[in-house]
């Protein structure tokens, strides 16, 4: 499987392989007035309209710790939602703003409708990786497409 790991692979059934770090990112549609700016802090957005995974979610804990690290409170959030399609509709309209791994912009932006800001989180840095059954021989297949994930991931690993 190819996931976000969460934390170290320990358990005695699987291996993990790490393809790259993937931080969270501040985005916003193109319309949104914030994506103008050279700028930006996440306090001045702390009043916006945000989007957000919720808080007791994988990504919705990073959410709440890329704000604390800001020393900041997670903001009042207008949607609340699991869903990286809707809440890149929402994105789009202009109104909105969101946090989400950068591999989802890159991934699902490719029209050019969405924007990250200028903002470094870098307490959100995790591993995207490909988990693997121990012990099990891997088909050519599989193995094909682990060794693919691999040569399309390598820009992201050295991507800072």
């Amino acid at each position: 499987m190819v996931t976000r790991i969460p934390g170290p692979v320990a358990d005695e059934h699987f291996e993990g392989q790490v393809l790259f770090l993937d931080p969270l990112i501040v985005a916003a549609g193109v319309q949104n007035p914030w994506t103008r700016r050279r700028k930006v802090t996440l306090a001045e957005l702390m009043n916006e309209p945000w989007t957000l995974s919720p808080a007791d979610g994988f990504i919705g804990g990073l959410v709440v710790g890329a704000f604390h690290a800001s020393g900041l409170e997670l903001p009042q959030a207008t949607v609340f939602t699991t869903s990286i399609h809707l809440r890149n509709r929402l994105l789009a309209s202009g109104r909105f703003l969101t946090l989400m791994p950068r591999f989802a912009l890159q991934g699902f932006a490719k029209d050019g409708s969405l924007k990250a800001l200028p903002i470094a989180l870098p307490t959100t840095r995790r591993p995207v990786g490909v988990v693997t059954l121990k012990n099990r021989t891997i088909g050519p297949v599989a193995q094909l497409f682990i060794d693919c994930a691999r040569e399309v991931t390598r820009p992201l690993a050295t991507a800072r």
